[in-house]
């Protein structure tokens, strides 16, 4: 049982940092992982969609939503980063 509580705090720390990193990107990127991930501030939460399915609701281009998605990942990892240091 105190494993559950725990790992329970742990998730919602977790997401809790997560949701912070978002905050610091421009609206843009933030929408285009929330779309990407299903995230909380999505037109439709809980549901992933595609590059294509992205990039259909942006108006721009599959390969520039790949390209966008990488280097937004590669901000939010170095953002975490420096919040749980």
């Amino acid at each position: 049982e105190n494993d559950y509580v725990y790992r329970n705090i742990e998730e919602n720390e977790d997401r809790r940092i997560i949701m912070r990193a978002l905050d610091n990107l421009s609206p843009r990127d933030r929408e285009i992982i929330r779309l990407r991930y299903g995230l909380p501030g999505s037109d439709t939460p809980n549901e992933e969609k595609t590059q294509k399915e992205v990039a259909d609701l942006l108006g721009i281009s599959q390969s520039y939503i790949s390209r966008l998605e990488k280097r937004i990942m590669q901000r939010l990892r170095r953002d975490l980063l420096r919040q749980v240091s």
